[in-house]
């Protein structure tokens, strides 16, 4: 894998300072509308990043989380969220690379939002984390949506992850364009769309831009690849959302797939 990469922790990290029961819920819902039915399921959550969604799972009724996740700011900061709100709660997390996973067993539930594409080895990552999926089991995956403009995202990001001092020099106006753009597309203000952005994952709109824009590795997919890699390897199609293409002038966001295990 490429020795080039964002340093998702720390992100993640100062996302969690914000964490509050209003996000854990907004995440709860999210979750549930992806898998409508954890009560006393097993559940394994590859990249936990905040362990924002390990938690609402556990909430969610799940009969164990087990966490990974390969940055150990990452790993940390999931160990300290589910210690604050579910201590003593049916949880493990460890550091592990889903490239070289040293994990055994098979779960009722796997899960990765937004991860798999930043390993450096897609496709490979996908196929090792399906593995862990258990005979009619399901695989809920979030991976960016392939559009025209991902070839050219992709030198930014190792550019911008290569070269920290140009990162404001990025940031600032794709931050203030973006959010122009969107404010006009919704027809809201700044601040209508920040809060209306929260309440989409629970998610804060100043440390995902950091995510997006440092993202490295990156790799994306679109509909038809991810399902001819899948079916051959005995998984079903149950459903997807967000998946249609745009022309990713300003990005692309996470197409969101789950697949039920033959």
């Amino acid at each position: 894998m490429n020795d080039t990469r964002f340093e998702f922790g720390k992100n993640w990290s100062e996302y969690s300072e914000s964490v509050d029961e209003s996000r854990i819920e907004i995440a709860m819902q999210e979750l549930s509308a992806l898998i409508p039915n954890l009560e006393g399921k097993t559940f394994l959550d590859i990249g936990s990043g905040s362990g924002i969604h390990s938690l609402a799972a556990l909430r969610l009724g799940a009969s164990k989380v087990v966490a990974m996740d390969y940055d150990i700011n990452s790993v940390n900061t999931t160990k300290a969220m589910l210690s604050q709100f579910a201590p003593g709660g049916p949880w493990e997390v460890d550091q592990g690379d889903i490239l070289n996973p040293t994990l055994t067993g098979t779960f009722d539930v796997v899960y990765s939002w937004g991860v798999l594409h930043h390993t450096g080895d897609m496709w490979q990552a996908i196929a090792n984390a399906a593995s862990f999926c258990r005979a009619d089991g399901e695989f809920a995956i979030a991976l960016y949506v392939k559009t025209p403009m991902c070839g050219l995202w992709k030198k930014e990001k190792r550019l911008y992850c290569e070269y920290p001092v140009l990162r404001p020099l990025v940031r600032f106006p794709y931050t203030g364009l973006l959010l122009a753009r969107q404010t006009v597309a919704n027809r809201s203000t700044p601040q209508t769309y920040l809060k209306d952005y929260k309440a989409g994952r629970g998610m804060d709109f100043f440390v995902d831009i950091k995510d997006w824009l440092g993202g490295y590795p990156y790799e994306s997919v679109s509909h038809e690849e991810l399902m001819q890699f899948l079916t051959p390897k005995g998984f079903d199609f149950v459903h997807s959302r967000n998946t249609k293409a745009g022309m990713g002038l300003f990005g692309t966001g996470c197409g969101e797939w789950v697949f039920k295990k033959g």
